[in-house]
């Protein structure tokens, strides 16, 4: 028997609905979970600890480390009712961990001094949730610094470096050039081989006597030095006095000017005076002189004046000598012949600026002159020259600048004007000072008003002599290897 209607089809499961066709069974409704704050006043609280950023293993174990809080700590009213939080502040720290340092801090969040805490522990079975109240630390981790254990420094010096030459071994090993690693290898052969041969350590006697053989540093320290002191009494410079406590004393106006004193007050200094009260101009033959008259007269100090005239006196003696000819009987190449005995008194008289008979230098002055600077009678050689020249320079030490004055830890002096009076070339001049142990340097922008300088580029251009304490002479050449053939 055929269906009364044919087109009709089941329907698929997608147009079913999704209603069960059983009501499923109600669920037991659980009973009211019971919450209890518990008051802890004085006693220990939980730790809160977040950890950003980094994944703390379980078997973790940090130590508590505890101190009392500033008093600047501010807490809210809820943290107030724990003593602990706000008396205390708490440190974890932990290095269980083989590479790492965990360490653990309150307070880094700025909001945390602002915001309350709580832990809360539910039990299923009793229905009941406790809440207490807790401390909030942040827990960082950082790699671990090793730091070599020093240990008596003394007795570890020799494995500390046993320590470094295996580590420069193995660095070498692994990162040097074939060379390098050739090179290490022979001396780890050689330290081989000595210890095999000496287990004891101590020196056989072929190596003692080549020891006993080699020269002493000390004996040969002491011997370079008394040699530098013998080349430096040799040559043709005034004599230093060492032992000086100030710069004054090294180069003292008794050893560098015949009689000391005496001589310096027999020269006159009244007509410079009066014409620099007066306002009046001073004329000199002498750069040196006549860029420093106004202001030494002006100082007052009348050993300083009549230095002034002395220097200049021998400026004009090492000016008046006369080329001595190939065919005279002069003292060597170099050398200079001295004028006539009276055409010499007339020259150097010419720096007194007297008239009558006080306008002549005495004899006596005149051969204390001869004798210092020309021993060898009317000549002298191309050594006493120099001797001549740097005992002016050592002269001028003790001649203030123009503009300012020589302190008691230094004297300096500009060569330029005494290079031009005895018609030197400047590195001759400046060599004079650095024999004599000057330093020379350039001038200080603090120094331009003392030296007359204006611009960077003027004081550039010039140098200045300073002797100080302690005076260092140049070093003794040791002369060089042989260049290119």
């Amino acid at each position: 028997m055929a269906p009364d209607n044919p087109e009709k089809k089941r329907k698929r499961l997608s147009e079913k609905h999704d209603r069960p066709s059983k009501k499923p069974a109600l669920q037991a409704v659980k009973p009211p979970v019971k919450v209890q704050f518990i008051q802890n006043p004085d006693g220990p609280v939980p730790i809160v600890a977040s950890t950003p950023g980094l994944t703390v293993p379980e078997s973790l174990t940090l130590t508590t480390y505890d101190k009392p809080a500033p008093a600047n700590k501010k807490r809210t009213q809820s943290a107030s009712k724990n003593s602990t939080l706000t008396s205390s502040e708490l440190l974890l720290h932990s290095s269980s961990h083989p590479k790492l340092d965990f360490t653990g801090k309150e307070g880094e969040n700025e909001l945390d001094s602002l915001w309350s805490h709580y832990v809360a522990i539910y039990d299923a079975d009793s229905g009941t949730m406790q809440i207490m109240e807790a401390r909030k630390m942040t827990v960082r981790g950082c790699v671990r610094q090793i730091s070599p254990v020093v240990e008596e420094e003394e007795t570890d010096d020799e494995g500390a470096a046993k320590t470094r030459w295996s580590q420069r071994t193995a660095l070498t090993e692994a990162f040097g050039t074939k060379q390098a690693r050739k090179s290490v290898q022979s001396i780890a052969e050689n330290a081989l081989i000595a210890s095999s041969s000496n287990p004891s350590g101590t020196p056989t006697t072929a190596e003692s006597a080549l020891l006993s053989s080699m020269p002493n540093d000390k004996a040969q320290l002491s011997a370079q030095k008394s040699a530098a002191a013998e080349i430096q009494a040799a040559k043709p410079l005034p004599q230093p006095d060492l032992s000086a406590t100030h710069p004054v004393g090294v180069y003292t106006l008794e050893s560098l000017i015949p009689n000391g004193l005496s001589t310096l007050r027999a020269l006159p200094i009244h007509d410079w005076q009066d014409a620099v009260n007066a306002g009046e101009p001073v004329l000199t033959s002498s750069r040196f002189v006549s860029n420093r008259i106004e202001s030494v007269v002006g100082g007052g100090n009348k050993t300083t004046i009549q230095l002034l005239r002395y220097i200049w006196i021998l400026i004009e003696f090492s000016r008046c000598l006369k080329s001595a000819g190939r065919g005279s009987n002069s003292a060597g190449p170099g050398s200079r012949k001295l004028p006539a005995r009276d055409e010499l008194r007339t020259v150097l008289s010419a720096t007194l600026g007297t008239t009558g008979k006080a306008a002549l230098l005495p004899d006596s002055f005149l051969d204390s002159l001869r004798r210092k600077f020309a021993p060898q009678g009317s000549f002298l050689s191309k050594t006493d020259i120099t001797f001549l020249h740097t005992t002016i320079c050592a002269l001028t030490l003790h001649i203030p600048p123009a503009a300012g004055n020589n302190t008691a830890t230094e004297l300096a002096t500009d060569p330029s004007d005494l290079r031009d009076d005895l018609r030197l070339e400047n590195k001759d001049a400046l060599q004079y000072f650095r024999e004599l142990g000057c330093r020379v340097d350039k001038i200080r922008e603090s120094e331009f008003v003392k030296w007359g300088v204006k611009t960077k580029a003027e004081a550039a251009a010039k140098r200045v002599a300073r002797l100080r304490l302690p005076v260092e002479f140049p070093r003794l050449s040791r002369g060089g290897g042989g260049g290119r053939r």
